[in-house]
């Protein structure tokens, strides 16, 4: 009896961990492969660059190098410190129609474009075959991404069970405010790094989805790596032409579109405005949404992530299946340049 016990368990043993390593498999497949990086059409968005001595209007992007005018040589250093003001003082209708001599830059000397505000917005399972591999049928919620936005080729520390998410940040050209007219959109590459262990340890499935686990498990230091470039575009809906992928180790893991959004930008910010004051769990602190009853110039909106992520509810228990110390994770977009973070 007792030897019939044993094998019953080890038959169960197994074919949980037979079962932890299907639903782990790639729903993507592929590898990495050099490509020319395709820059936005002038007339319809502007691209923007910054080194620290200058801020770029980019034209084109040829492997590691820009090229594109060098608008702190033209307005100088204090009008082109900062994007968001430098914008407002200049216009960008008027950058559409700018003319100067083009300038080369290696994307070694790129550091971030503007200086975002903190913290951050992120909507999750706001990808439909998302929500299915982590066998969610809850509609899209939102939560603080509690990091400060960090640089596209930063090292992101290691952390057991630490997962990537692929995803497309928005952000306000000025504050948002309820029930006023809505400014401009800039958009940026961005990494939504997730310490999974911390999040599910922390996660009450009794409370509403995105309340307890998701501050703590989002807010690993180095999790929110963003992009060289900053796309403006003419046409709000400009974001639904974007496509993202994500390589580890070079081996393509994920591959989605923002038309497959499930809520809108403008839904996620409406949802936002209206859930401002919620109280989110990170330890033993709740925070609030937003800090204010306004989306404040800057707030980097995270719009969601497509399939392949590493996590699924079977494979918690083992660390071979999510990102390991020395793996190279390779985020890249549509018009946004690539992410490249080494796990340290």
């Amino acid at each position: 009896m007792f030897k019939k016990l044993i094998a019953g368990l080890v038959l169960i043993a197994g074919c949980f961990i037979g079962v932890s390593y299907y639903v782990s498999m790639p729903v993507v497949d592929g590898v990495h492969e050099d490509q020319s990086v395709v820059i936005a059409v002038p007339s319809e968005a502007l691209t923007f660059a910054r080194t620290d001595r200058a801020l770029i209007l980019v034209t084109a992007h040829e492997g590691d190098s820009l090229r594109g005018i060098n608008l702190t040589a033209i307005h100088g250093d204090d009008a082109t410190e900062d994007l968001f003001r430098f914008l407002e003082i200049v216009g960008a209708s008027s950058l559409w129609e700018t003319d100067a001599a083009l300038e080369s830059f290696s994307i070694d000397e790129l550091i971030q474009p503007a200086n975002y505000s903190y913290p951050s917005v992120a909507a999750g399972t706001n990808f439909r075959e998302h929500a299915e591999e982590v066998y969610s049928d809850d509609p899209p919620f939102l939560f603080p991404k509690l990091v400060e936005a960090g640089s596209w080729n930063q090292t992101v520390p290691f952390v057991s069970r630490l997962d990537f998410e692929a995803e497309i940040c928005a952000f306000p050209l000025g504050s948002i405010r309820p029930n006023e007219p809505r400014p401009r959109f800039g958009f940026v590459l961005c990494n939504d790094f997730t310490d999974r262990l911390s999040l599910v340890r922390e996660i009450d499935l009794d409370e509403p989805l995105g309340r307890t686990g998701f501050a703590t498990g989002k807010g690993c230091i180095g999790c929110l790596p963003t992009g060289y470039l900053v796309v403006i575009p003419k046409d709000p809906d400009f974001y639904r032409s974007i496509s993202a992928e994500l390589f580890v180790n070079e081996r393509r893991l994920q591959a989605f579109s923002l038309s497959e959004m499930i809520l809108s930008l403008d839904e996620i910010v409406d949802k936002a405005l209206n859930d401002a004051d919620m109280l989110y769990q990170q330890g033993d602190n709740t925070i609030p949404l937003l800090p204010s009853d306004h989306i404040p110039k800057g707030t980097l909106i995270l719009t969601g992530t497509g399939a392949g992520v590493l996590f699924k509810p079977l494979n918690i228990w083992g660390q071979q299946f999510y990102l390991q110390a020395g793996d190279v994770v390779r985020t890249q977009a549509t018009y946004l340049g690539h992410l490249s973070n080494r796990i340290e």
